[in-house]
């Protein structure tokens, strides 16, 4: 049976480095898993679960610079992030899903 918190933590840093490391990406966001004022949940910036044996998917929640593309941002997050972890892991990446929470402007 897989230890699927320490998996999880392990994967989630490594997608988290590479999130942030493309280019349009201000921040990762603490917004994951706000859904009200009553309803209290660690917040995230990436979400993983575990699949199987050998597979995930992964949820990022970023801040990206004002005039980005989104979609282009969504899809150079999604690359990223996937080539990452199924280098330097076991698992192979189902989906990628890329959140864009907030907009920070430059000033």
């Amino acid at each position: 049976m897989i230890d699927d918190t320490r998996y999880e933590d392990i994967i989630a840093s490594i997608a988290g480095v590479a999130a942030f490391k493309v280019e349009g990406v201000a921040s990762l966001s603490g917004v994951a898993g706000m859904r009200g004022k009553k309803q209290k949940r660690e917040k995230k910036s990436v979400q993983v679960f575990i699949l199987g044996e050998n597979s995930v998917r992964i949820d990022v929640y970023v801040n990206a610079f004002s005039g980005v593309s989104v979609p282009d941002l969504a899809y150079d997050i999604q690359e990223s992030v996937c080539r990452e972890v199924e280098s330097a892991t076991k698992f192979k990446v189902k989906s990628v899903n890329v959140n864009v929470a907030g907009i920070v402007f430059n000033q």
